[in-house]
């Protein structure tokens, strides 16, 4: 147990070393950024609406996504320290595998303890265990109203000059077409009216 300590403290004052060592480097330079966007090409938009939608689809095609690369290609260059790290697939590879090894060795180090485990002990986890299962499958659940309920308001907005949020699913189509705006929108109106 000492020597698993003494391990533990040795593993803690290596990281913590790591902070003094990022400590000289000087701060990156913020950028101008500006509040405006900036025009990199032109193209058209079709809006139309689908009462059979239940979701905002924004339609692109291939080579429409390709001047858009393009274009856009020239901003990353200006991207900060920071930015590029917070990207980089080398900090999604080190945070899932310090994850696998902080359950491996949790496993192992619970499988191997020398204490007795209680029939209580066991309930309790699996209770626990449960419980947090329970907890998850409640928050994925709670999906909300279907999308075209948010889109229902969108006349009367553009009307009174308000935005509305709703959400979009981006298609990718092939072709040389226009972008194309696919709005779920019902018609709420009775006949007769």
């Amino acid at each position: 147990m000492k020597r698993t300590l003494i391990f533990t403290a040795a593993i803690c004052a290596l990281l913590a070393s790591g902070i003094y060592a990022f400590g000289d480097i000087a701060r990156p330079k913020p950028s101008p950024a500006s509040e405006e966007g900036k025009v990199v090409f032109y193209t058209g938009l079709t809006v139309t609406s689908d009462p059979k939608a239940y979701e905002a689809r924004l339609q692109i095609s291939q080579k429409t996504l390709q001047r858009i690369r393009g274009a856009s290609a020239d901003n990353t260059v200006n991207q900060s320290m920071t930015q590029r790290l917070m990207h980089s697939s080398t900090r999604t590879i080190m945070a899932g595998l310090f994850m696998f090894l902080a359950v491996s060795f949790a496993g192992v180090w619970l499988a191997r303890s020398s204490q007795r485990r209680t029939p209580k002990t066991i309930a309790a986890a699996v209770l626990v265990a449960a419980f947090l299962g329970a907890a998850t499958v409640i928050v994925r659940a709670n999906a909300g109203p279907p999308g075209y309920i948010r889109w229902q308001g969108l006349p009367q907005a553009l009307k009174d000059g308000k935005p509305t949020v709703g959400g979009v699913s981006i298609e990718i189509v092939p072709g040389n077409e226009n972008i194309k705006l696919i709005v779920p929108l019902r018609n709420t109106s009775r006949p007769g009216e």
